[in-house]
């Protein structure tokens, strides 16, 4: 006995969300070569937000640095399993990039 398969629905060729996703991937691809060149080493991407994706570096000397000039915040402040932190950002190429300093 053969089977038949059920029709399938045609699928568009490009969905927009693929194209939001790509450009994401492209830009996170340019701030991750600029944070190398930088000194930076990156640990973490967060896509979720195609039109401003999230990198997450590694806490260096040089994020004091960035907030002591003003070019990067601290935004968020918080008690956890492992002690007192505080989590930094700045913007970079269309990319949001923060990291997570602990305090002893």
């Amino acid at each position: 006995m053969q089977q038949t398969a059920a029709p399938q629905r045609p699928v568009p060729a490009f969905l927009p969300i693929n194209a939001l996703m790509l450009q994401a991937v492209k830009k996170v691809e340019v701030v991750i070569q600029e944070l190398g060149r930088r000194g930076f080493a990156v640990v973490g991407i967060d896509m979720s937000t195609p039109s401003r994706p999230t990198v997450q570096i590694q806490t260096s000397a040089r994020c004091a640095q960035l907030i002591e000039s003003g070019q990067a915040a601290y935004y968020g402040f918080g008690l956890g399993e492992i002690g007192r932190y505080r989590e930094g950002q700045f913007c970079l190429d269309g990319c949001r990039v923060v990291w997570t300093e602990n305090a002893n």
